[in-house]
């Protein structure tokens, strides 16, 4: 998610009227999973630990997010206690040295085209393929931000150095013997002055799932109050158009709370709504941490009640 809202502008605060929802269809079966930030927590009250979300949800999660950066240790013990768990880990790779900002020469994109990073995709892909079971991953996502420094607005680099850095980063896992690895292309939705996706696309032959992050921020003075519909419809259309048949996962999505629980409880009833009625659509993952905002489904308890009864109301397989 980004570390700064500096493109996050305040036209949002009438967003509830800039996008018609997503046209109905039969509501199909979606996963969902989370990010955790005490993934190895076991106390069934916790609100950040596998037990204790899966209880709270109760549902079993699907998919478990993490976050590494690109120089650091493959997380092998959090994908053991991932698997141990039933879930699929999404494993999303950060080319950058973590909270330094979008300007870190070092992991310009251009960087990648003279082989800088190959030992360290490499060592990826080996240990990865070595671990042998399925792994999805996301690499330097959200590049149509300016919070990272692989975006492509920011530190030199273009929509074209995106992709050529994304396919050398296929080649090279692919080429160590990762085959249980699917890779996650996955921006920002477009919307609130964001950059457009399009470009960044590194092509069909390189991507098995069509990714999308997003959040709504709430009122708090620079954001506003953005709805389903406003954050996702339009840029969930526009990743069909890039590709008619890949699963599409929205890989990070929370809501901050409101001053009136009933707000964020129908935000998340009307969000998990709008994954199982748009085709295509795999699932989502709720990033379940109080940071920048409460992102929390149980900030409140009438959040926690919608998002269990959003999941008990999901078609089964």
């Amino acid at each position: 998610m980004p570390r700064s809202t500096a493109a996050l502008l305040a036209v949002v605060a009438v967003t509830a009227a800039c996008h018609a929802p997503a046209d109905e269809t039969q509501p199909h079966h979606v996963q969902w999973g989370a990010y955790l930030p005490d993934l190895n927590g076991t106390d069934v009250t916790s609100d950040a630990g596998v037990v204790g979300v899966a209880t709270r949800a109760d549902q079993s999660l699907d998919l478990i997010l993490t976050f590494s950066a690109l120089n650091e240790p493959v997380p092998l013990d959090d994908l053991a206690t991932i698997s141990a768990s039933g879930a699929t880990p999404v494993v999303t790779i950060e080319p950058w040295e973590p909270d330094g900002g979008p300007e870190q020469p070092d992991y310009r994109l251009d960087t990648f085209a003279t082989g800088v990073h190959d030992a360290d995709l490499r060592r990826w892909g080996q240990q990865l393929a070595d671990w042998g079971q399925p792994v999805l991953l996301r690499f330097a996502h959200e590049m149509n931000g300016d919070w990272y420094p692989w975006g492509i607005t920011v530190n030199g680099n273009t929509a074209e150095s995106y992709r050529n850095t994304w396919i050398r980063m296929h080649e090279i896992i692919r080429s160590a013997g990762a085959e249980n690895v699917s890779f996650v292309w996955a921006p920002m939705a477009a919307v609130s002055g964001i950059a457009d996706f399009e470009a960044a696309y590194p092509g069909a032959e390189y991507v098995d799932r069509l990714g999308l992050d997003g959040y709504n921020w709430g009122d708090d003075g620079v954001h506003g109050w953005a709805s389903p519909d406003y954050i996702f419809a339009d840029s969930l259309r526009r990743l069909r158009a890039l590709d008619d048949a890949k699963p599409i996962l929205v890989a990070e999505v929370a809501s901050a709370d409101d001053p009136d629980p009933t707000r964020k409880a129908d935000w998340i009833t009307h969000f998990v709504r709008l994954m199982t009625i748009t085709p295509g659509v795999e699932g989502f993952v709720w990033f379940q941490a109080n940071k920048e905002r409460d992102w929390r489904f149980n900030s409140n308890p009438l959040s926690e009640s919608a998002f269990r009864k959003g999941l008990a109301d999901v078609p089964g397989v």
